[in-house]
């Protein structure tokens, strides 16, 4: 009897803490990111990019955004919602389209697997740029669907580097990640 009682309040408890933002809510976010980088006003993107739930608890929390370049060291780009809603917002100048693919993990990651196109955005339109780059940005929600971490994997500027300076025969080394902090 007292053994049955332990094990209800055991899966009670296992139950409550395995809360998990779900899964069609991660990739709704997930595709508002996408959707407001391919935005042309600014004023559009910088509201469709206010959509997106940065920041644990709200926007002034935490929300740790790196990105990895062709797997050198993590460059911290924000470390508040706010950080990266304004990062987004600056980044977005800097490309003509992004596509996307979701994944949806079952520990309250969502992959958004990307390709990128630099381009210039301006007021008359886009001034695309012919070079491409794959993305792999993993977003983590917590249990209130907030994004408090993002990782952004790129092939790029390594890769392009590399194609340039392959035609003058320049030999580059690889990135090498340093003591981090």
């Amino acid at each position: 009897m007292l053994s049955s009682k332990i094990t209800t309040a055991l899966l009670a408890l296992v139950g409550s803490a395995a809360a998990v933002c779900p899964a069609a809510t991660r990739q709704a976010s997930a595709e508002q990111v996408i959707y407001s980088y391919n935005l042309n006003s600014d004023t559009a993107a910088a509201a469709g990019f206010a959509k997106v739930p940065w920041g644990d608890p709200d926007t002034a929390g935490g929300c740790y955004t790196v990105i990895i370049a062709d797997g050198a060291c993590p460059i911290p780009v924000a470390t508040t919602g706010t950080g990266t809603y304004e990062f987004a917002v600056e980044s977005r100048q800097v490309f003509s389209h992004l596509t996307g693919q979701y994944t949806n993990f079952d520990n309250g990651t969502t992959l958004i697997t990307t390709v990128v196109t630099l381009g210039h955005q301006t007021t008359v339109g886009t001034v695309p740029i012919p070079v491409s780059f794959i993305g792999y940005v993993y977003m983590d929600y917590d249990d209130n669907c907030r994004i408090y971490q993002a990782r952004a994997y790129a092939r790029v500027p390594y890769q392009v580097l590399q194609e340039t300076f392959a035609a003058v025969n320049l030999n580059l080394p690889a990135p090498v990640c340093g003591a981090e902090p």
